[in-house]
């Protein structure tokens, strides 16, 4: 009886898993950390399926990047202010890009 769970447990697992072929577009490494980000579609050319905003080729601003990882990639912005919602919004002038953060983190951008 013992075992027959056992075997349950691991087709019911198993299962799961196959069952999740985009399971790798939630989930990714980075900086030795493990994380999971739910997909969102935004930026030029996307295509719903990702959770980036290619800023120039091989340059990428990911959802969930921090305050000081879009410095190190962007640069600082040409202006702060606070939405009505409360986010932190950075805009980028000449890029015409704004991205908004929550917590340190980038929750949404858009195009102006």
């Amino acid at each position: 009886m013992h075992s027959l769970i056992k075997t349950f447990v691991f087709l019911l697992f198993f299962a799961a898993l196959t069952g999740c072929v985009e399971m790798r577009d939630y989930t990714g490494v980075r900086d030795g950390a493990f994380g999971l980000n739910v997909k969102q579609g935004f930026g030029k050319g996307s295509d719903h399926k990702k959770d980036y905003y290619l800023v120039e080729d091989g340059k990428a601003v990911i959802l969930g990047d921090t305050k000081n990882e879009v410095i190190a990639l962007i640069g600082t912005p040409d202006n702060i202010k606070t939405t009505l919602e409360g986010y932190e919004s950075w805009l980028y002038g000449e890029m015409g890009l704004e991205l908004l953060f929550e917590n340190d983190k980038v929750v949404e951008w858009r195009e102006f």
